[in-house]
Formats: structure tokens, C-alpha cells, sequence
């Protein structure tokens, strides 16, 4: 798999739910862009090659790494890090279906529990726990390996 195939997977993927809204910008063989509100670039993520994946939502990170045992704390402080295996044939489809969960929700809180730390010791390992108001309701929680998302209906 190469990266023109994982945009032409998030191109046909995504296009259908946020049609002109979506925009993919191919900077380089290891770095893109997929924008998925148009001008306003408050959801987005970015393909650092086809193995790490940052989704920016509400000016939340989402880190998707599969080198996490290489970050330390600098890299990931504040952020919210996906910890199970990244197997980097499946990556896009995770990224895909949070996308969705996240689509017409806003960020309200985020919990953060620590379980261990990486092997290196230079970060921890952490539970996430966060509430999102939703719009259109898709179910009471949605989890992903050690994310869980809470919606808040109205």
C-alpha cells in the first residue's frame, strides 16, 4: 500500500459524507492533508507516510503512530493516543469510521488515566475518556482499544 492508494481510500470513503466540504492536499509522498470542513479547518488530519496518522476535531489530537513506543512526553502531551497495535493495512478504516463518529459532535471534556508507562519510560500509557455533545445521535459511547467517546444528546 502506498500513500496514493490510502488518499484514494479516504477520497472514496469520506467524499460521500462530506462531499465539497472534503479536500485532500498531496504536499509530498509523506505528507498529506485531508480536510473534512472545507475553509475551516477545525477537523482535519494528516498522513505523516502511511503509518502515522494526526486527526485534529474540536482542537483535539487524535495520535495514530505505529512507532508510539518511540514518542516521549514532549510529543505527546495534551494529546490523545491511540495505544493498541497499528496494523498499517487496517489504519485507514480506523481512521475512517472515528471520522464518522466524530462528524456532528462537539468536543465538551476529556478524562485521562494513566496505566503504565512505554518501555522506554519516557511516556505514559493512558485511558481516555472523552464527552462529545452529539447532533445526530449514533449511539451512547464508541470505543477504540483504550479511547472511549461519550455523546451528550440534547
Amino acid at each position: 500500500m502506498n500513500i496514493l492508494e490510502v488518499e484514494k481510500f479516504y477520497e472514496t470513503s469520506l467524499r460521500p459524507f462530506f462531499n465539497t466540504q472534503l479536500r485532500i492536499i498531496h504536499e509530498s509522498d509523506d505528507f498529506v492533508h485531508i480536510i473534512l470542513d472545507g475553509e475551516q479547518e477545525d477537523f482535519f488530519f494528516t498522513l505523516y507516510g502511511i503509518d502515522h496518522v494526526r486527526l485534529y476535531w474540536c482542537n483535539e489530537c487524535f495520535i495514530f503512530d505505529s512507532q508510539r513506543n518511540s514518542l516521549v512526553s514532549s510529543d505527546t502531551f495534551g494529546e490523545i493516543v491511540y495505544e493498541a497495535e497499528i496494523d498499517i493495512q487496517k489504519l485507514p478504516l480506523i481512521i475512517v469510521n472515528l471520522v464518522l463518529q466524530l462528524k456532528d459532535s462537539y468536543f465538551l471534556s476529556k478524562k485521562e488515566k494513566i496505566k503504565g508507562m512505554i518501555p522506554s519510560g519516557y511516556d505514559t500509557i493512558k485511558d481516555y475518556i472523552i464527552q462529545a455533545k452529539a447532533i445526530r445521535p449514533k449511539t451512547q459511547t464508541y470505543r477504540l482499544a483504550n479511547i472511549l467517546i461519550e455523546y451528550i444528546f440534547d
